[in-house]
């Protein structure tokens, strides 16, 4: 019977690790000297209470803080460290700092760790090894987990017209006005006309990178539709084109599984919308 409850502790605490996940937007190939925005997307399930997230680099990175969801920021020893009292609340959550590489060129190995207290006793959950090399032909900006800032709706003020005060000329008879009142009826644009001609067009693309200079289509061939778009001074990678984010969405978790941690954009009749 001791053992039956031993394994069962076994068990139930393995559950509780492989619940921790940490996925970050680190790109592989990345410039010296470059100072990039990451992400990471930790996913810790029910733990509550107290928590840390660790991420050890190699000499020559330095880290400051962005944004750690109410924990403390912490960067010295070539560790980073986010340290929450309470961590959120939301099983799922993004946190951010900047890091800067170095100035030569090399392989490196970033080590990630999460810690959390369970019944009194400090666990510890490894994180994926992430492999980077620093390269002149590297990346200098990472994409985002996050959504794209919305645009500020656009408030049009109409005039008012005073209305004009009638004066009478005799005040001793009295006047009696008849006030008309017109109403303007606007005829109501159908719903479903509204929506077939918002929708019409409207396809979702994957974009997995944005370069400096034209990186071709020839090294991402395996993974379907490549389109290389200019704008302005960078080039944007973007894997096929969806007439649903439902397809779009499946195609981005297939990606991340290579590799590429990409995020959705949106296009109506082939020009790019928010």
């Amino acid at each position: 019977m001791k053992n039956f409850y031993f394994a069962l502790l076994l068990v139930m605490g393995f559950g509780i690790n492989a619940q921790v996940t940490m996925v970050t937007n680190m790109p592989p190939s990345v410039a010296p000297n470059a100072n990039l925005n990451i992400e990471v997307k930790i996913n810790k399930g029910t733990i509550g209470n107290f928590s840390k997230y660790e991420m050890e680099v190699s000499e020559g990175f330095t880290a400051t803080e962005g944004e750690t969801r109410t924990g403390y920021f912490t960067f010295e020893k070539n560790r980073i460290k986010i340290v929450w009292v309470t961590i959120p609340a939301e099983a799922e959550f993004i946190v951010s700092f900047k890091l800067k590489t170095p100035a030569a060129t090399g392989p490196h190995i970033l080590y990630q760790k999460f810690f959390y207290i369970e019944n009194g006793i400090k666990k510890e959950v490894a994180g994926k090894q992430i492999d980077v090399k620093v390269e002149d032909k590297g990346v200098t900006k990472t994409l985002s987990y996050l959504p794209e800032k919305p645009e500020e709706p656009v408030v049009v003020s109409t005039p008012t017209v005073a209305p004009t005060p009638v004066v009478s000329a005799v005040a001793a008879i009295p006047i009696t006005t008849t006030v008309a009142v017109v109403t303007n009826t606007v005829p109501a644009t159908p719903v479903t006309s509204s929506n077939t001609s918002a929708t019409a067009g409207l396809t979702y693309l994957v974009q997995i990178g944005t370069f400096t200079s034209d990186p071709g289509k020839a090294k991402y061939s395996d993974l379907g539709k490549v389109t290389v778009e200019k704008d302005g001074a960078v080039y944007k990678v973007l894997i096929g084109e969806y007439p649903s984010k439902e397809d779009a969405l499946k195609k981005r978790e297939e990606l991340v599984t290579k590799g590429y941690n990409g995020f959705l954009v949106k296009y109506q009749n082939g020009q790019r919308v928010k």
